[in-house]
């Protein structure tokens, strides 16, 4: 209820459809978490990528899929090398989850290997990582 003020009927009208033009769900991007840590491209390695990671003892598997067989562990030095992103299965930890994986390169007789973006740095649950190519 308004006191003291004369409001037309068609001066709120036009308030309540441009408040509600604004806040459609139509006309508004999605609330997004910024990728405060983006993988950035290997300078002595074209065509990989540095992915800053957080973590210890990490399970890379032989597909993009947390029931998938376990290759090798990540790197414990705070960063790996990576081609590209995939989505695949669902993973969970620690009340995170996501459903993009980051894909290594194959090394020797390593086959590529795959570790959830759980544990990229940035981004936010089920973000692609804003720094590297899908496969």
């Amino acid at each position: 209820m308004l006191t003291g003020l004369r409001a037309g009927s068609r001066g709120l009208a036009a308030a309540a459809l441009t408040a509600a033009a604004l806040l459609s769900p139509a006309l508004t991007a999605p609330a997004r978490a910024a990728d405060s840590a983006p993988c950035t491209p290997d300078p002595n390695y074209p065509g990989l990528y540095r992915c800053p990671m957080w973590g210890t003892d990490i399970n890379m598997r032989l597909a993009p899929d947390p029931s998938a067989a376990i290759g090798a562990k990540a790197p414990s030095d705070g960063y790996i090398q990576v081609q590209c992103q995939v989505r695949g299965g669902r993973a969970t930890y620690d009340g995170y989850w996501h459903t993009w994986w980051v894909k290594t390169p194959p090394t020797g007789m390593v086959p590529a290997l795959y570790m959830s973006e759980i544990f990229l740095v940035g981004g936010g649950n089920d973000e692609r990582d804003s720094g590297l190519p899908v496969c």
